[in-house]
């Protein structure tokens, strides 16, 4: 019965010092933090005039390439709608709020913005912000 009983305390004690992956997570990550701190995804519906469909596009990939090489920026990328070409989601990723605001202030974003003057089709809708904990995804 004793030798039961010392396998048994041997066995708590060795699991107890055993971590889960959620353990881990919880300890390298926390997502009781402040709201700039934390991931930004953002969607972007636009409608663009169907005469400038092309001239979007190639200014988009031209901040596109600036872009992805920015610090902060997870992922940049602009899709267009397969039943109307004058319709693109832009949807970009940052690792924090102050990153994206950073990026609004960069020489390709505001040679862009120039571009792309006149070419909306209508006033952007409601941009999508979604603030997302890294560490739960």
């Amino acid at each position: 019965m004793k030798h039961i009983l010392s396998l048994l305390l041997i066995s708590l004690f060795i699991l107890s010092g055993c971590n889960t992956k959620a353990d881990q997570a919880d300890a390298t990550c926390s997502c009781v933090a402040e709201k700039e701190t934390l991931e930004l995804t953002m969607n972007i519906p636009l409608k663009i005039k169907p005469e400038f469909v092309a001239a979007y596009k190639t200014a988009f990939e031209k901040c596109q390439a600036g872009t992805l090489k920015e610090e902060a920026c997870l992922d940049y990328a602009l899709y267009q709608s397969y039943t109307d070409s004058t319709e693109f989601h832009l949807f970009e990723r940052w690792t924090d709020k102050p990153g994206h605001r950073a990026h609004m202030q960069t020489d390709h974003f505001n040679v862009y913005k120039e571009e792309t003057k006149g070419f909306y089709d209508k006033p952007k809708t409601q941009t999508i912000e979604v603030y997302v904990c890294p560490c739960v995804n």
